[in-house]
């Protein structure tokens, strides 16, 4: 699952750049992110190869390091891109093979070659549900009936949505970075402020709060955003760094991430944030990524 091009876009991401294709400086870009150990957009990409659990246990021997993730189910040995780069050696030739000839670029550079052929991604999602506080698009999947199946998504969502998101660490993240970009913010701003639940410390109902206190909170809410986004806009303007200045940056502010996760993570955050008690927000990207590859229930371990 994979290509060239889908290690450049989660690379370019930091930069707000994932939808742009320079085939000259997005080798460059492969060749710079290996040598220098930028080894997180490697993990969007996923391999597997048919093997049983003794192929499984004696790549793990032979890596033998503390820090190698490899897995087996259904009968296929899945690693990402990162793993199977530090497990170069040992990965069967045939399997080596089949990643020259679908990462030309990438392979090239594992080998110390000039890249020449450069492969790309057939488009930037193949499904995108919009949901009221951003948009979520399935950009790939690679799925042979195992817990290990794996999806990339690319996700539009507020900051706050983006933390609790976060939580789910079984998978890949990279995400935009302010740090690098100075581009006009983007803000989720609700229609409606719902009040909190009597029965759930952390959650709200769909009720809205009681007037004249929304309207007035809502006004004073679109007033402070707009001008924390001119203070913001000032401040660069001025040359305060970037990452300084994206402090004053409310949590309504939009960011953008790649997500790599296996089937049985998903499931997981699927049964997890389409729960009464989740944000209203991150429920709505969690039924929309039913919408796009179902939900199988196979998060069926205890924690």
């Amino acid at each position: 699952m994979g290509s060239d091009q889908r290690i450049v876009r989660c690379a370019r991401v930091s930069f707000g750049k994932d939808d742009k294709v320079d085939m000259d400086r997005d080798k460059k870009l492969i060749k710079y992110l290996f040598q220098h150990r930028h080894a997180s957009p490697f993990e969007h990409v996923i391999v597997a190869f048919e093997g049983d659990k003794k192929d499984w246990i004696d790549l793990i021997q032979k890596v033998q390091s503390p820090v190698f993730q490899v897995y087996w189910a259904g009968g296929y040995v899945w690693l990402n891109l990162r793993n199977f780069i530090n497990a170069f050696e040992h990965i069967p030739h045939a399997v080596k093979q089949k990643v020259r000839e679908l990462l030309p670029t990438t392979y090239a550079v594992i080998k110390g070659e000039t890249p020449t052929d450069y492969s790309t991604d057939s488009s930037y999602v193949s499904q995108k549900v919009e949901t009221s506080s951003g948009w979520i698009g399935l950009v790939d999947k690679l799925e042979l009936g195992t817990l290990m199946d794996y999806y990339t998504f690319v996700v539009e969502c507020p900051l706050f949505v983006a933390r609790q998101w976060h939580r789910h660490r079984f998978g890949s993240f990279n995400e935009v970075s302010r740090r690098y970009v100075s581009y006009e913010p983007t803000f989720y701003i609700p229609s409606y402020l719902r009040k909190q639940s009597d029965k759930n410390k952390q959650a709200s109902t769909d009720e809205k709060i009681d007037e004249p206190w929304n309207s007035l909170f809502m006004k004073k809410i679109k007033w402070y955003i707009e001008d924390l986004r001119t203070l913001y806009e000032n401040m660069i303007e001025k040359g305060v760094a970037k990452e300084l200045a994206r402090g004053i940056l409310p949590q309504f502010m939009h960011t953008r991430f790649y997500w790599t996760v296996p089937r049985i993570s998903l499931d997981n955050f699927i049964s997890l944030r389409t729960h009464e008690g989740a944000q209203k927000e991150i429920r709505e990207f969690a039924e929309a990524i039913i919408s796009m590859v179902g939900y199988k229930n196979s998060a069926t371990f205890r924690l």
